[in-house]
């Protein structure tokens, strides 16, 4: 891949996070943000959005699903990385650490319980009742796009699979379909206005900052062997994937104009929907980012 390529993937979301805080301070006339209320909820400060433990607690399954998703595309594309003894469980420890970091901050905010319904995907609003896998619903068509997303790079870098079997992709996937199967399906992903709307901005937040910075982080990595040589054309499984990502990407978007998803947000001020919405997932960035790499190295192992 293109150096320019490499650098754009950490340029263009710390540009995005930056600009949104700057939105932040130039909307509420302050340099200082950390204690003014920017959740769309009217509750939560900056500094509590951005240590919103049990949101992040209900994320984590599909955090740590879609690091697999994008190791899986990086092993598959660019081969794997040239790991140091160790290296693997270095990062597992991190990982391991913040993923225990955030069942304790989350506990220690609403409490065990409470934690544990949100850690099982009964969490979509505060205002709506606990439904068992409701917050797996909430996210179904953007997670399925969000972990077709990383095949870019074989459009980006003009690769083609180096691998005759990506079990790591696959298996990420068919975790994916065990664990919709596990929480429920039902049409609201497909129809609801809410869940149209949340799906959406779920979609336009990690494909700009989430997914660039785990692939980042992934091909900074040295590898011992030279990725693929470029070829004209990439392989036909992520193109699929790629049009794959486009239609539903075009689904959310036609489905939010549609049923006037808008009309449902819980603030009428698009800074705190929009911008306050990129630091409630702080912790998201982190948890993929860090599981991406662990996973990347795993792979590597098991190669």
């Amino acid at each position: 891949m293109p150096h320019l390529a490499k650098r754009l993937l950490f340029y263009v979301p710390f540009t995005i996070l930056a600009a949104s805080f700057l939105a932040i301070c130039v909307h509420f006339h302050t340099a200082w943000p950390w204690h003014v209320v920017v959740h769309e909820d009217g509750r939560r400060t900056l500094f509590g959005t951005i240590l919103y433990f049990e949101h992040a607690l209900g994320e984590l399954p599909l955090d740590v699903l879609l690091s697999a998703a994008v190791a899986g595309w990086m092993l598959w594309l660019c081969g794997p990385p040239a790991a140091k003894p160790g290296a693997s469980w270095n990062i597992g420890i991190i990982a391991l650490a913040l993923d225990a970091t955030i069942f304790v901050g989350a506990t220690m905010h609403v409490g065990a319980h409470t934690a544990m319904l949100n850690l099982l995907q009964y969490h979509t609003r505060d205002s709506e009742p606990m439904i068992y896998g409701s917050h797996w619903q909430y996210h179904f068509l953007s997670q399925l796009a969000l972990m077709l997303l990383p095949s870019y790079v074989a459009q980006v870098g003009n690769l083609r699979p180096i691998a005759n079997r990506p079990l790591a992709l696959i298996t990420a996937l068919a975790l994916f379909a065990l664990l919709t199967t596990i929480f429920g399906l039902s049409p609201a992903p497909f129809t609801n206005a809410r869940f149209l709307g949340h799906q959406a901005r779920e979609l336009f937040t990690h494909a700009l900052v989430t997914v660039p910075l785990a692939i980042g982080c992934c091909l900074s990595m040295p590898r011992g062997e030279p990725a693929t040589e470029p070829v004209s054309k990439p392989g036909v499984w992520p193109i699929t994937a790629i049009v794959a990502c486009a239609l539903l990407a075009a689904y959310l978007a036609f489905g939010i104009v549609l049923t006037r998803s808008q009309r449902l947000v819980q603030s009428s001020d698009w800074i705190k929907v929009i911008c306050g919405h990129f630091f409630e997932h702080t912790i998201s960035y982190l948890v993929v980012t860090v599981h991406s790499v662990f996973f990347y190295l795993l792979g590597a192992r098991r190669g």
